[in-house]
């Protein structure tokens, strides 16, 4: 028998209020997945990769992260790096007592964001899939756009402007997309301060890729317009990590689990965690 999302709300200490939702594995689990989403998406999207890893074994989080989805906060911003890093650990502390052990998995942003995470909090997890993850930007924004968040960000820093990200940019299966739940909580708005925090944390991430000792499987598209493949190479051969590896799919764009291949990249997701997932 499938077994049901549920949902929870998670306040923190500042008054913010985090949108939960996790599925139990089909039989004893073998692990606890938590999914950290990316920019302006939130966890609906991820409600096949939770069905995936469910039926595959474990039990899967995801949250909204603040700004996001159903969690509070303004679209598009957040006024300290270390916030989102402190709701991680909060939302990690709470399914990882639930029983170990425990995986981390971040897309883009959320892979920014997971590195580092490990990075400050050290948690106790057994291996994290980072996919795609914002260490570096394929495209430049337009020269407007950063004229006006440099200016917003001195006078207005909670300013937003809109990404200008399509679809098309994020997989090759546009009618997949489409399909997902809630499109209406996706949004594509960044203030300046979150893009100047974002920017800065991917250069914080780079700067440690040797203290990054977690086990790891990377993931990222051949053909990604968002995020720097090349990046994420660099990363992977400068990464702490005794067990790591980077796996690279050919035509595929930012959204590995979304894209055409999705099958292929869920089963080589769940063949990673099943070969770890042992106490």
């Amino acid at each position: 028998m499938t077994t049901p999302w549920q949902e929870a709300v998670l306040p923190r200490p500042d008054g913010a209020a985090l949108f939960l939702r996790w599925r139990e594995s089909r039989g004893p689990a073998k692990a606890n997945v938590i999914l950290i989403h990316g920019m302006g998406e939130h966890s609906a999207r991820y409600l096949h990769v939770g069905d995936f890893l469910a039926e595959s074994g474990y039990r899967v989080c995801a949250s909204d992260l603040r700004g996001h989805g159903r969690s509070s906060g303004p679209r598009g911003d957040v006024e300290g790096y270390d916030i989102l890093l402190e709701d991680i650990e909060a939302v990690f502390r709470r399914f990882h007592e639930a029983g170990g052990p425990s995986f981390l998995y971040g897309h883009s942003m959320g892979g920014q964001l997971l590195i580092n995470f490990f990075l400050k909090y050290r948690p106790p997890v057994a291996g994290a899939v980072v996919a795609s993850p914002w260490l570096e930007l394929v495209f430049r924004p337009k020269r407007l756009k950063l004229f006006l968040a440099r200016l917003a960000l001195a006078l207005a820093p909670g300013w937003t402007q809109e990404s200008g990200m399509s679809d098309s940019g994020l997989s090759r299966d546009r009618d997949f997309l489409q399909s997902m739940k809630d499109l209406d909580l996706v949004h594509k708005r960044m203030s300046a301060r979150m893009f100047d925090l974002l920017c800065r944390g991917a250069r914080r991430a780079a700067e440690n890729a040797g203290s990054f000792d977690c086990p790891a499987l990377f993931l990222h598209g051949e053909d990604d317009a968002v995020t720097s493949r090349a990046a994420t190479e660099d990363f992977v051969r400068r990464a702490g990590s005794v067990d790591k590896a980077l796996f690279i799919y050919p035509g595929t764009r930012h959204e590995t689990h979304n894209d055409v291949d999705r099958n292929q990249v869920l089963a080589d997701v769940a063949g990673w965690l099943g070969r770890r997932a042992s106490p």
